[in-house]
């Protein structure tokens, strides 16, 4: 994650446009980095007794309520669901954002698309004509060898 990190904030010197432009996927890219780091950290944390696992206002580190007997989704604590659920998945969303957004994907993209219609030769004129719809107008646009 750190080395991913330093690369987007390394190729935020070739981007170009408003300050959220450029530095976009780099602020995406540190959020991302806390979000799905944090589960990792609560459990270093209760696993040195830094953050016990039960305090007297509910809010200990442990990922399962006390009493539950199995490690299902239904039997985590409200920190479990926030940093095992919301905090992993949303940073994992935000990394995959981050990084497409620092690869300029949607530019490649059109790229890509007018590319693809210029090898085919569809202009937009083109594109907009219907297509022939019954055999006799496809068997007239044949040569007469092809048999």
């Amino acid at each position: 994650m750190l080395a991913l990190t330093i690369y987007v904030i390394y190729k935020s010197r070739t981007r170009w446009g408003t300050h959220w432009q450029k530095y976009g996927p780099t602020y995406l890219m540190c959020i991302s980095t806390v979000l799905v780091m944090a589960d990792p950290i609560r459990h270093l944390l209760n696993d040195y007794d830094l953050w016990p696992g039960v305090l007297s206002n509910g809010w200990g580190s442990n990922e399962y309520r006390d009493g539950c007997d199995s490690e299902t989704a239904h039997c985590l604590s409200t920190v479990g669901i926030l940093f095992t659920i919301i905090a992993t998945y949303v940073g994992f969303f935000l990394l995959a954002v981050a990084t497409l957004w620092n690869a300029n994907i949607c530019d490649k993209l059109k790229d890509i698309r007018a590319e693809w219609r210029r090898l085919r030769g569809t202009d937009q004129e083109e594109a907009a004509a219907p297509a022939p719809t019954n055999y006799e107008s496809l068997a007239e646009s044949e040569p007469a060898n092809a048999v």
